[in-house]
C-alpha cells in the first residue's frame, strides 16, 4: 500500500502554520501610542530558552525612561516557573527606576505559575492595555 501526498497542499499548510505560529510566538516590545508607556508581548511560550531575549526586552523597557511598562501575557499559553520567579526581581528593579510594571494575563496556566512562585500578589489585575497604561506609578 502506498501513500500519495499532494505536495502543493502540504507546503501551503506548512507556510500558513509557520507564519501564524511565528507571529503569535513572537516576543515584541511595542509602543501603544501613550507617552511614557511600553507594552511587552510575551508570545505563546515563555520558557528557559526564551528567557534571555525576554529579560533583555524587559530590562530595556524598564530602563527606557518610561513611567509604565505593561507585560502582556494574555496570549501566553506556557510560563516557566523560572521566568515567573524572575518577575519578582524585575518588579523590584522597576520600582527602583520609578516604573510601574503592570501585568495582563489570560490563561489559568500563567496564573498558576505566578501563584506557585508567590509573585501574583505583587501585581494588580488589569483587563486591557488601556486600563493598565492609565495607572500611575505608586498605585
Amino acid at each position: 500500500m502506498s501513500v500519495v501526498m499532494d505536495r502543493r497542499h502540504s507546503s501551503r499548510l506548512r507556510w500558513y502554520r509557520g507564519r501564524s505560529a511565528d507571529a503569535a510566538a513572537e516576543l515584541a516590545l511595542r509602543d501603544p501610542g501613550r507617552p511614557g508607556c511600553w507594552v511587552l508581548h510575551g508570545g505563546v511560550v515563555l520558557d528557559a530558552a526564551r528567557m534571555p531575549r525576554f529579560c533583555a526586552l524587559l530590562n530595556r523597557s524598564v530602563r527606557s525612561g518610561a513611567r509604565i511598562v505593561v507585560l502582556d501575557l494574555r496570549g501566553t499559553e506556557f510560563l516557566s516557573i523560572r521566568v515567573a520567579a524572575m518577575l519578582r526581581e524585575v518588579k523590584i528593579d522597576a520600582w527602583a527606576h520609578g516604573v510601574d510594571l503592570c501585568l495582563l494575563t489570560g490563561t489559568r496556566e500563567v496564573e498558576r505559575a505566578l501563584d506557585l512562585v508567590g509573585v501574583r500578589p505583587l501585581f494588580r489585575y488589569y483587563q486591557s492595555v488601556d486600563e493598565a497604561s492609565g495607572s500611575e506609578p505608586g498605585h
